[in-house]
């Protein structure tokens, strides 16, 4: 009875999630991702440049901003 009473608890604390995880793409591709800083609770995508002569920037931010041209806050949607 105490062991499926600890499985449990166990259960419960990782479906509970208690810790801070948004995980954002980070860079010009979608090939990594970072788990954010607490506070940071937003994925960005940014693009710089024109057509050709372009630079992505993704990766984790505070708050959503114009300047960003994708802003969301769920798990990877930056891509």
């Amino acid at each position: 009875m105490k062991t499926l009473l600890l499985t449990l608890v166990v259960v419960t604390i990782v479906c509970l999630d208690l810790g801070h995880t948004r995980q954002c793409y980070v860079g010009y591709d979608v090939s990594k991702f970072v788990t954010c800083p607490e506070g940071e609770n937003h994925c960005y995508t940014n693009v710089i440049g024109l057509r050709r002569s372009h630079v992505i920037s993704r990766g984790c931010a505070s708050s959503c901003s114009t300047f960003y041209r994708k802003c969301c806050a769920t798990d990877k949607c930056n891509d």
